[in-house]
């Protein structure tokens, strides 16, 4: 059941349900096993963090950088089917991944 507005404080302003069903929804991969590989690269003197081979959804991969970003305090971007993080915080985006029931594998040292 859709609602506009109700004065329920069970009722979800965000996706308009009752009860609310936004912690509900799953990201789901859109094919693929659900491997990723993430490396450290630097540029212009910087450390970045590239998770990459997705092969996901550009907005599956969108909310997962938002989270990255909010746990990390860091900047990032989506570009193709990449995730680049700003700042070499490996251990919190694979924590981050593997709570979204994704396996990471480390590519480089």
């Amino acid at each position: 059941m859709e609602l506009s507005y109700s004065t329920d404080p069970d009722w979800c302003s965000k996706c308009k349900h009752l009860p609310c069903v936004c912690n509900k929804k799953k990201m789901t991969l859109t094919s693929g096993t659900g491997n990723v590989k993430m490396r450290r690269e630097r540029r212009r003197g910087k450390d970045m963090v590239v998770v990459f081979e997705t092969r996901m959804s550009k907005s599956n991969l969108t909310a997962i950088l938002k989270e990255i970003q909010r746990s990390c305090g860091a900047g990032g971007t989506v570009k193709g089917d990449t995730i680049e993080i700003q700042g070499d915080h490996r251990d919190k985006v694979q924590e981050i991944l593997e709570s979204h029931g994704l396996k990471v594998k480390r590519a480089g040292g």
